[in-house]
């Protein structure tokens, strides 16, 4: 029973990690999705600016065309051109002020969640090597109790052992005490006549419901009163 205990916690004890596993890798998507759409935001906001810096040469140019005009009709148009570029500028400036504020803003976000990410991160981490010295110990004692557990196995009949061995399969453990005449394991009252062969302690007998291996728990606990010292009274 102690190498079955041993081998479910070694399988068991790095699973313990997995919640804190999702949701670190949560947050890690939520942080690269955020950082992918900023990085599209400030690709676009680059694009913009490109766009402005054009329609400022656009209306130096429109500006020299209107200083150059020779007639009313040269300057009519003139004049509509450098009102259209200073309009187009004005408005993709107040655009891109816009996004650069959401920008900043968006950055000043990322940054506080790169630091919780990092926290999650370091937390798996300890928590990963606690969890590998825990599993070093469990091993260590998991190869200790296989060889009590073999040490046992060989001074036992191979027919017992494979009718224990059948029963760990079939109800997960084979042994079970009797307890007030009760099978511990079924909790079915054994016949009176069991009973008192039990308390010969003299066979090996099974439980007539559920085949388990059973034993008399008070003869088989009694603790052996220590011989009294020389000089001591016997009780």
């Amino acid at each position: 029973m102690k190498v079955r205990e041993l081998e479910t916690a070694a399988t068991q004890l790095p699973a313990r990690l997995d919640p804190l596993r999702r949701d670190l890798a949560k947050l890690q998507g939520m942080l690269d999705a955020e950082k992918a759409k900023l990085g599209e935001t400030e690709t676009w906001r680059k694009t913009q600016q490109d766009l402005v810096d054009r329609e400022r040469e656009a209306l130096k140019a429109a500006q020299s065309k209107l200083n150059a005009s020779k007639n009313t009709k040269e300057y009519g148009a003139a004049s509509r051109e450098v009102e259209n570029k200073r309009k187009s500028i004005t408005d993709r400036e107040a655009e891109l002020k816009k996004v650069t504020e959401v920008a900043s803003t968006s950055t000043t976000q990322l940054t506080s969640r790169d630091k919780d990410v990092e926290g999650v991160r370091n937390e798996l981490a300890e928590s990963e090597a606690g969890i590998a010295d825990q599993l070093n110990e469990i091993i260590s004692n998991l190869a200790e109790a296989r060889k009590v557990r073999d040490e046992a196995r060989g001074k036992v009949d191979k027919q017992w052992l494979k009718t224990y061995d059948t029963l760990v399969g079939k109800r997960g453990y084979a042994v079970a005490p009797v307890i007030k005449g009760v099978c511990q394991g079924c909790h079915m009252a054994l016949p009176p006549q069991l009973n008192n062969i039990l308390a010969r302690m003299e066979s090996i007998e099974t439980c007539p419901r559920c085949a388990r291996l059973v034993y008399r728990k008070e003869f088989l606990e009694q603790v052996v009163a220590p011989a009294p010292a020389v000089g001591e009274p016997k009780s």
